[in-house]
């Protein structure tokens, strides 16, 4: 009659003696007699915990080292991340590499690169910093801050590779992970159907991450009712169980309490309390880390998983011994594992779903290229990130489902709002402080998109964009741009006047995207445009307080390549436009100014010397092309200020100079930037512009028309944008002169 013999080994364990015949170099064959001695099986569960999980991997390389073979795996959130990737064959040393090359920040918020994003988007839609979704009803907040579009195609990239096994029992270590049922309240064990699906839907946090649709049920987070899924693995016929456990538990310290996230962890902590005192008590080894950093911690990955080891390593004679006294019994090698990502896939089948109001012709025309055909994985997501790109999405998923020639491709969709409401704060020397409201509607007509910004304070602004076109297809547009603002005017560096801009302008146009980076647009602009003078010093400022109207035939050339849209490492952004601009209005407007014909060139770019030193030149050139004609006021080219984004776009920054304090017909100014990053999300950086600026092109070299400045700029990157203090002078101003910026510029 055969024993299983799990009390023998228990005596040994606590008994510290060596079982006969062990010998781990030549392992002892285990014949078919009566009395045989089988192996008892060991699992390994690991706890949720956010980034404090990345411990486990310093866990792992430790029990590889001491020739221990896992025969289950259980984790709930991180646990499930980690245990999922180690029953999918993934070494530990891959799983570092893996985690320390991914930018957590535009994982976790689900920022895709910019070379994706659509033009308009990158103009109109980055620098905001709330966002509340429009639905039929009216404004609603959000079910969650993410729909987890970059943690989803992160989990499909690595885990896919056995999207033939539906049974998790059969990967090459078998796995289960928690999920927790929003509809129930129940905790749901997941160990069947799609592995990267089942991952995402046991660390989908609670009104951090969406719900996840799987298997029938609506789930969210298994750590909400077990984070420690002991039991379930115990109940797989584990005889013994190795617990990795990275849970704060409860704390009685309000100080502690200073994040979102940790009062969330705080309050599902509550509800998971017996399910672990459950786990605790059927865990044979537990290997408790007190980690001090965070939950959300997921840039600190180098650290965590070095102190991982380290615990790790304080059980390093209890696993030793455990692995020497399983192998004593019978000798089983650790798994190798070494499995690599799926590379490529042959589509048979396309299934899309969830289109409703959105054109489906360029979703189809995407994806349709890919049937019948033997695709990469790589070209797979940059087709998604493509079509997520246009902003019409909430999230693109896809799962690979095996057929007898190759696979089904299912492209899960979920359409945005009907529109979003965005906000956000600055404050600058030039503008002052303002609110930013924005609104964004997509597919309100089929194919259309409209974009609208109103800026409330001193500096009152309407912006206003409708576009029809999808893709790269070309389209047409309208626009409205209504400002007001106020600026001083000097002479040298003294201040003898102010002057008031308020204009009305409206344009149609032709538009061509290309590749998200390129924009040519061409059209018909009308202004209605008058300057006040604060001060009237002279007998036809009068005549400049009413408005006359003006026009402009134009033609420009838009490309932004940045990887960022603050503080850019590479890429670079330009602006070359030609107008021909003339007055409508009788009087004054036809007085002072006359048909010009006008056109300038931005050109700002960003190279890396490293990771930390950042190059930024520039250059602004602009001219009449006509040098006996004079355009508008407001087309006239200026230089000052440190904001990169101004109301007209022919007013460039210039460092050490005050706003609109040197101003003419023609320009050409380089610009120098040395940017140093200090430690994360805080810069240094160096400046110095240099130029000419006339109002007759004869005299740019004369010294009274050349200008030099420098300074220096301290930022930091936060969440409602850069706040910045420059110190800066020029042999203009001559004196040092302090800007502040707080929060993105608009």
């Amino acid at each position: 009659m055969r024993i299983f013999s799990f009390v023998t080994l228990i005596l040994f364990l606590f008994s510290g003696l060596t079982l006969p015949g062990q010998n781990i170099n030549k392992p002892k064959k285990i014949d078919s007699e009566p009395d045989t001695v089988y192996r008892p099986k060991v699992g390994l569960v690991l706890s949720g915990g956010g980034a404090k999980g990345f411990a486990y991997i310093g866990l792992l390389k430790v029990l590889e080292e001491v020739d221990l073979k896992v025969d289950y795996i259980g984790g709930t959130s991180i646990g499930s991340i980690i245990g999922g990737l180690y029953a999918a064959g993934y070494s530990p040393d891959t799983m570092e590499a893996i985690i320390n090359r991914q930018n957590w920040d535009n994982l976790l918020n689900d920022v895709v690169e910019r070379k994706y994003l659509n033009y308009e988007d990158k103009v109109y839609g980055e620098k905001y910093v709330v966002s509340l979704p429009i639905e039929k009803k009216g404004i609603s907040m959000r079910s969650s801050l993410h729909q987890g579009q970059m943690i989803n195609m992160l989990l499909d990239r690595y885990l896919s590779v056995h999207y033939r096994q539906k049974d998790f029992s059969k990967l090459p270590t078998p796995f289960l992970c928690i999920g927790t049922d929003l509809l129930t309240g129940k905790a749901v064990e997941l160990n069947q159907g799609y592995l990267p699906f089942a991952v995402r839907a046991s660390m989908s946090i609670p009104g951090y991450f969406s719900p996840t649709q799987y298997n029938g049920k609506y789930l969210v987070d298994g750590g909400v009712i077990n984070n420690f899924p002991v039991v379930n693995v115990k109940n797989k016929g584990i005889q013994y169980v190795i617990g990795g456990d990275v849970q704060s538990g409860l704390t009685t310290d309000p100080k502690k309490l200073n994040s979102i996230t940790q009062v969330l962890d705080q309050v599902i902590s509550f509800s998971r309390i017996k399910a672990n005192e459950e786990a605790y008590k059927n865990t044979d080894l537990l290997i408790k880390y007190n980690v001090k950093y965070g939950m959300m911690d997921f840039n600190k990955s180098d650290s965590i998983i070095a102190y991982g080891e380290k615990v790790a390593r304080e059980h390093y004679a209890e696993l030793k011994h455990l692995a020497d006294s399983l192998n004593s019994i019978e000798y089983v090698p650790v798994k190798k594992h070494n499995t690599r990502p799926l590379d490529s896939v042959y589509v048979e089948e396309l299934v899309i779903s969830g289109i409703k109001t959105v054109k489906s012709s360029y979703v189809y025309k995407t994806f349709n290229s890919f049937i019948h055909k033997k695709i990469s994985v790589e070209e797979l997501e940059k087709a998604i990130l493509s079509v997520y790109g246009t902003n019409y999405f909430d999230h693109i998923f896809y799962s690979l489902e095996p057929n007898d020639k190759g696979v089904t491709l299912h492209i899960d969709i979920k359409e945005k709002s009907t529109g979003t409401i965005k906000a956000a704060f600055h404050y600058d020397n030039d503008y002052l402080g303002s609110i930013n409201l924005a609104l964004t509607s997509k597919n309100l007509i089929p194919s259309s998109k409209i974009y609208a910004d109103m800026v409330l304070g001193p500096s009152p602004r309407l912006r206003a964009l409708f576009l029809y076109e999808i893709g790269y297809h070309t389209g047409f547009g309208t626009n409205l741009n209504m400002y007001n603002f106020r600026f001083d005017v000097y002479d040298n560096a003294a201040k003898i006047n102010q002057i008031t801009f308020s204009n009305i302008a409206a344009s149609v146009f032709v538009n061509k995207n290309m590749k998200n980076f390129y924009n040519f647009k061409g059209g018909f602009e009308f202004e209605r445009f008058r300057f006040v003078y604060e001060y009237d010093t002279t007998t036809i400022a009068p005549k400049y307080k009413e408005y006359n109207n003006y026009a402009n035939f134009f033609l420009s050339f838009n490309a932004d390549t940045y990887n960022k849209a603050v503080f850019p490492s590479k890429g670079f952004k330009t602006t070359f436009a030609v107008k021909y601009v003339f007055p409508l209005s009788n009087g004054f407007a036809t007085e002072f100014f006359s048909k010009t014909l006008l056109g300038y060139l931005i050109y700002d770019q960003a190279v890396s010397f490293s990771d930390r030193f950042v190059f930024k030149p520039g250059l602004f050139l602009a001219g009449t092309l006509k040098t006996a004609d004079v355009p508008p006021l407001q087309h006239f080219f200026a230089l000052g200020g440190q904001n990169p984004v101004n109301y007209v776009e022919t007013f460039q920054p210039f460092v050490g100079l005050n706003f609109f304090q040197n101003y003419g017909q023609y320009a050409a100014v380089g610009r120098l930037k040395l940017q140093y990053r200090l430690f994360p999300k805080n810069y240094v950086t160096l400046k110095s512009d240099f130029g000419s600026i006339s109002s007759d092109i004869n005299e740019m070299a004369e010294s009274k028309n050349l200008v030099f400045g420098y300074g220096i700029t301290y930022s930091y990157d936060s969440f409602v944008g850069p706040v910045e203090l420059t110190m800066m002078s020029s042999n203009v101003t001559k004196q040092l002169q302090f800007f502040i910026n707080i929060g993105f510029w608009f």
